[in-house]
């Protein structure tokens, strides 16, 4: 199934692609938006209750400001009628589209019919592949007598009927207790196109809704780079940045309070910084990679969310080389020959900085799709190889699917190589070719034999239990975890094991120890890493997997066990070569365990 998906990804890129070249554009620069949004906000009366923060207002503003570059955002808001409404624009203008929204008051009846239909008319009037409406309300349909709600009423299922049959997703986000009940009308809009649908009783859950339809429904890629709990002083982070030379990197602090006395350092091309409400966001164009530092400070006892959104612009290159073999069949008159294509990728403005060399891109995996020939492949040193059987002189078309990288590509072209058939094998070849042919007939017999004489072999011994004995001392201490990257290729929050609370005799494998932690993914190897209990206020590890441990940059052995101290940290890169961790043990003092 993921291989026709991956097919079906590439059909469309192809075709998008060939529109984009039969577009004539504008001094060169302006390209065809793929994706368009409409945030289609409730402005009735009844939201003076429902949201007298006017927070619903702050949400939409965050997920604009959130959305890679190559969404073009609109906007409707409605009460009795639409009083608002702006087609969707490009990434430049969101600011104004903004600063209109926030001039709405909360007013009048609720005629969601309305405020539907025209958003649906400014997406059926688009070329955009990708439609989304997003829409925010505290109740049914209720205008001034019961002919005109009707009316409304018929209008809503109709355009409902019409963004299904022409693609449109639609997001419902219910506020309020009038909303509670699932089976609201309101929310057949998201049933119906295949939408999400959320509900809060509280304004303030609205950005949670917000952050779900960005990652789970939209797909918009973002890596959490910290969460801090705010206690009204002003708080410091220094972050990794790796995603050097991205066209743009937005930072999104997003939390339950109003962030104050936001400062960023960072070296970068240009920076904007926006504030909301409850979330501040500062967007760096070609940032220089190394370290980002963030300060603010936010109400005590709130938390903070730091998100990390990068986009890039590619545009991939090949190198290829060949190998050539003599050929299997007798009476074959060419040389067979193999092509290994090496893509790399660089900045489609400025083709000499490449892209993804960094470590944290390191085996990322990513497929594409040459003819009719799925490739499925980790980056490494941030080069994809692709190797192919060339049987004649040929032009092909390389479509990448970037879709698993933890990034969101905005924009990209299909790559074209040119592939040289295989040298033709000149007589004396042939002749040395069947010379060839009968050596390997000779050999393959003289084996042949050996095996009918050989009739006897030793038999395999069964494999032992490789689990250690259990230890003969107690546990003190615990295990401090920090998951540099998941096999999902995302970080996670530092753990805590506490040792001291096994039995003595007790042999624990590390994937017991992260299960206890409530981690759900599965590394690679993890099963086969023992601790047990020490001498000393020690603890010992055996490692029977084919991971990778590095202790003070000593590789401990396979098949052999180690003494480790309080206070030794350990690295982990595990069998998938995808998930890497460190683990630190640190005694404790009586007091500290219990």
């Amino acid at each position: 199934m993921e291989k026709y998906k991956r097919r079906i990804f590439a059909v469309v890129i192809i075709a998008t692609l060939s529109m984009l070249l039969q577009q004539s554009v504008l001094a060169g620069e302006e390209r065809l938006l793929g994706k368009e949004v409409v945030f289609v906000l409730d402005a009735s009366g009844s939201m003076k209750t429902n949201d007298s923060k006017r927070l619903a207002i702050d949400g939409i503003a965050q997920l604009v400001y959130t959305l890679p570059s190559d969404y073009s955002v609109g906007a409707v808001v409605y009460n009795t009628d639409v009083v608002m409404e702006t087609k969707p624009v490009a990434d430049e203008q969101r600011k104004s589209l903004i600063t209109e929204t926030k001039k709405i008051t909360y007013t009048g009846y609720s005629n969601v019919g309305a405020g539907i239909s025209r958003a649906v008319e400014m997406l059926n009037g688009s070329s955009a592949r990708n439609k989304t409406i997003v829409l925010i309300s505290d109740g049914e349909i209720l205008l001034a007598d019961e002919n005109s709600t009707q009316q409304a009423e018929h209008l809503y299922r109709e355009t409902v009927r019409q963004a299904k049959e022409n693609g449109i997703t639609i997001h419902a986000i219910g506020l309020g207790g009038e909303m509670e009940d699932e089976r609201n009308s309101i929310f057949t809009a998201a049933e119906q196109t295949g939408g999400g649908i959320y509900y809060t009783s509280q304004a303030e859950g609205i950005q949670s809704a917000v952050d779900d339809i960005l990652t789970n429904r939209m797909g918009i890629r973002q890596m959490t780079a910290a969460i801090a709990d705010t206690d009204g002083k002003i708080k410091t982070f220094s972050l990794d940045m790796p995603f050097a030379n991205a066209s743009k990197v937005r930072i999104l602090l997003a939390g339950n309070t109003v962030i104050e006395n936001l400062n960023t350092n960072f070296q970068a091309e240009s920076a904007e910084q926006i504030s909301g409400e409850r979330y501040a966001l500062t967007t760096m164009t070609y940032p220089k990679g190394g370290q980002v530092e963030v300060s603010f400070s936010g109400a005590a006892g709130s938390r903070v969310s730091i998100t990390m959104i990068p986009e890039y612009q590619v545009k991939p290159k090949a190198e290829i080389t060949y190998r050539d073999t003599m050929p299997e069949k007798e009476n074959g008159l060419r040389y067979e020959r193999e092509a290994s294509v090496i893509c790399r990728f660089y900045d489609l403005k400025n083709q000499n900085i490449q892209l993804w060399t960094e470590g944290y891109f390191q085996h990322g995996r990513m497929s594409a799709l040459m003819k009719d020939a799925d490739y499925d492949a980790a980056l490494e040193q941030g080069q994809f190889l692709i190797k192919a059987q060339v049987t004649e002189q040929k032009t092909e078309n390389i479509v990448f699917d970037y879709s698993s990288l933890p990034v969101n590509v905005i924009d990209t072209e299909m790559l074209t190589i040119e592939l040289e058939e295989p040298p033709a094998l000149s007589v004396g070849k042939l002749e040395h070719l069947y010379l060839l042919i009968g050596l390997v007939i000779g050999a393959v017999l003289v084996f042949i034999i050996i095996g009918w004489v050989w009739k006897h072999p030793t038999p395999l011994q069964p494999p032992q239990d490789e689990k250690p004995e259990p230890g003969k001392y107690s546990y003190v201490g615990k295990l401090n975890i920090y998951i540099t990257r998941a096999p999902s290729g995302y970080d996670i929050p530092p753990l805590s094991y506490d040792l001291f609370r096994l039995p003595s005799g007790k042999v624990i494998s590390l994937r017991e120890v992260l299960e206890s932690c409530d981690i759900k993914e599965h590394f690679a190897g993890a099963e086969q890493i023992y601790f047990k209990s020490d001498a000393g206020r020690n603890i010992i590890l055996t490692n029977n997997s084919d991971c990778t441990i590095l202790r003070s940059r000593e590789i401990l052995m396979k098949k052999k066990s180690y003494q480790i101290p309080a206070g030794t940290k350990m690295d982990v890169a595990f069998e998938d070569e995808i998930s890497e961790l460190t683990i630190q043990y640190k005694d404790l003092k009586p007091s500290e365990m219990w």
